[in-house]
């Protein structure tokens, strides 16, 4: 399995930070993925179904590296080895703790463990008695992974909110809202992710999104939004929209609403 790599993880109390580092602020993200504004309708299925088609396109990729970056954050929790010293990690009071994990890179067999050649995942992680703080933040330095035979780059800046108070060994359940920001990601040479990209995992029930999809925020014309969700292994999913959630047959191109109401949808390529 390539993914076996150097991890570097350092904490350290409040006090001993000097001044706390001020995660992004994620408010306004947050907001917009719990409460879309717009009525859905056969129009605006169709208005949004390029970006829906570009979106998915890339997510489908994108979710192994999602499964690395999470991995990242779990080796706080961890007592692995690592090819650097480093302290025992007790996230006990107030403080933060910040994660290094050099990429594999591109070969078969894996290349040696090479931070400058291979890139890496910089992450900080804030904590407090309650749990993680919100927001986790931090991003990918030129970090090339093979994975399933496909060589992915990834760089930019990454702000992950993880909920309010949540407990590290609970982030496997928990919702994750990503933030890219300055963001490039390559699959084979090719860019499918070029500037901001944002996007929910959604897992389970704290949240208004469906457990087991990922969801796209997605702006209509008019200014208003539709939360687009997708079990990107079976091709189900649908919209969350002003009026409700919308489950769709994109088999047949319908969507149905809890009250029965029906609307037509173009033929998604998903």
């Amino acid at each position: 399995m390539r993914w076996s790599l150097l991890l570097v993880v350092a904490a350290c109390t409040a006090e001993e930070a000097g001044t706390k580092p001020e995660p992004p602020d994620m408010r306004a993200l947050i907001a917009s993925y719990a409460a879309p504004t717009a009525t859905f309708d056969s129009q605006g299925a169709i208005e949004v179904q390029q970006l829906i088609e570009n979106k998915v396109g890339a997510l489908l990729d994108f979710d192994a590296i999602v499964d690395r970056i999470q991995t990242t954050i779990l080796a706080l929790e961890e007592d692995g080895q690592s090819f650097a010293p480093r302290r025992a990690i007790v996230l006990e009071g107030e403080g933060v703790a910040r994660i290094q994990r050099i990429c594999t890179g591109f070969g078969d067999p894996a290349p040696p463990i090479d931070k400058d050649a291979n890139g890496f995942l910089d992450l900080t992680v804030g904590y407090s008695n309650d749990g993680l703080d919100s927001v986790v933040f931090g991003g990918a330095i030129d970090c090339k992974e093979e994975i399933s035979g496909k060589q992915m780059q990834v760089a930019g800046d990454v702000h992950l909110f993880v909920g309010e108070g949540t407990d590290i060994g609970d982030l496997t359940s928990t919702t994750f809202l990503f933030e890219l920001a300055n963001f490039e990601f390559d699959v084979n040479g090719t860019n499918l992710i070029s500037g901001g990209f944002d996007f929910e995992v959604c897992r389970g029930e704290t949240t208004a999104c469906v457990p087991g999809h990922v969801g796209v925020l997605l702006a209509l014309g008019d200014g208003t939004t539709l939360v687009f969700f997708i079990d990107l292994t079976t091709k189900t999913g649908g919209f969350r929209a002003a009026d409700g959630v919308w489950t769709c047959d994109f088999t047949n191109d319908v969507c149905t609403n809890e009250s029965g109401a029906v609307a037509t949808i173009p033929e998604y390529q998903l």
